[in-house]
């Protein structure tokens, strides 16, 4: 598939933070990708460009990217990491290098005829992947905390409510009525004025602790009989210092806080806990979950900050049982391909995968159709609040519905 042309622009993300949009032509058409942008990042992700400077970058580079034919993905991303030529992705930036990739596989996908997630799913089998046979669930951040929240409450950063049924519209639909009367017993609670949004469209209010939140979460779905269980995103590194995790103003020790988690997990209905300690500690995420799955063999230890989608920092997971669900995000590591490589070496070696969005987020609804794709146990998308989150759990719905 041959390139005519490449813009890239700058657009506003969901935080009115600058980022990234690319406009591919082809002979079948104009393409376009936006990439989004994290607040709670992981100090291993691929570098940020400065999305002004996109497309001087571009012109340096650009006469290549025009006289290549590209048939693979693999191949066009080749190409844009040796242009590139770091380690990191810090010439081009993994943000500009994953809009290319993801308008490439667009285009891709229109010239072989096929749906996105269709396309997607063939690089997939390509590598030999063996993809489970299962819609995602949607993972709903009911409850904003931490780097995420309008109110510095809650130390933990996301509370989230996830269906025990596979039907992904029963489910969506589900988590929808539980968010909107979740948000009513938060304003008879709270006051309206103290219930506010956070980044991604979770409730932020000002939650005495933790277990607060879960507690109210809890009685919601005992009450209502709703088929939910709930999921954290601890995301440790933000609150972890000097060698201890600072936890609802209490300096707690990995023994302290290994143990807090064990008792939330026995006393909650809770189902997955990600991030539990901090980015570099691969041997507390591998005690916990040793601890952890001896008597539930359903939960996930999910490594976001840990793995960033990142092959190496995978095996060593991997190799250390540090857990047994990868979060993906593509702007980690800074293109489809190895987005790609990334689920297929976390399935060959018996983990789930959760795709997920970033707290910036735009309306591209790529992640739904790599969801979809992928067979991922889960995607993250944020509430059911905001347009940006909704446009990504809606794509999923179209696919389930237009059969996939």
């Amino acid at each position: 598939m041959r390139i005519t042309d490449i813009q890239i622009k700058t657009i506003l993300d969901s935080r009115s933070q600058p980022t990234l949009q690319s406009m591919l032509t082809t002979p079948h058409g104009v393409f376009e990708a936006s990439v989004p942008s994290g607040k709670s990042t992981g100090a291993h992700e691929a570098a940020v460009i400065d999305p002004a400077t996109g497309q001087e970058k571009l012109d340096v580079v650009g006469d290549r990217l025009f006289t290549s034919d590209f048939e693979a993905i693999a191949e066009f991303d080749g190409l844009l990491k040796e242009l590139d030529g770091t380690e990191n992705k810090s010439r081009l930036g993994g943000n500009m290098i994953l809009a290319l990739s993801m308008a490439w596989c667009r285009a891709k996908a229109i010239e072989e005829k096929m749906e996105l997630f269709a396309f997607l799913r063939k690089e997939l089998a390509v590598r030999g992947t063996s993809i489970p046979d299962q819609v995602p669930h949607p993972m709903c951040n009911v409850i904003n905390g931490g780097a995420h929240a309008a109110l510095k409450a809650l130390d933990f950063q996301e509370f989230q409510v996830i269906p025990t049924t596979r039907d992904f519209a029963l489910g969506f639909s589900v988590s929808a009525e539980y968010y909107r009367k979740l948000k009513a017993i938060l304003i008879k609670k709270f006051g309206e004025e103290k219930v506010q949004l956070g980044d991604e469209a979770g409730f932020s209010c000002p939650f005495a602790s933790n277990e607060e939140a879960l507690d109210i979460m809890s009685e919601l779905i005992e009450s209502q009989k709703y088929p939910l269980r709930i999921g954290l995103d601890a995301a440790a590194t933000q609150f972890f210092g000097d060698g201890v995790y600072m936890v609802e103003g209490n300096p707690l020790t990995v023994d302290d806080l290994m143990k807090k988690y064990e008792q939330l997990a026995h006393t909650f209905p809770i189902i997955s806990i990600e991030d539990p300690f901090h980015e570099e500690d691969f041997d507390s995420f591998s005690s916990f979950f040793t601890k952890v799955m001896k008597d539930r063999s359903d939960f996930l230890v999910i490594t976001d900050d840990l793995t960033t989608t990142n092959p190496k920092r995978l095996q060593t997971a991997i190799d250390k049982k540090s857990g047994n669900t990868i979060l993906v995000k593509p702007n980690q590591i800074g293109s489809i391909s190895e987005t790609l490589d990334v689920i297929t070496q976390a399935y060959k070696n018996g983990w789930h995968a959760v795709v997920s969005h970033r707290s910036g987020e735009t309306m591209d609804d790529f992640i739904g159709d790599l969801a979809i794709a992928s067979g991922a146990w889960g995607i993250k998308a944020g509430a059911p609040g905001k347009p940006e989150r909704i446009a990504k759990y809606q794509r999923i719905l179209d696919i389930v519905q237009n059969g996939r």
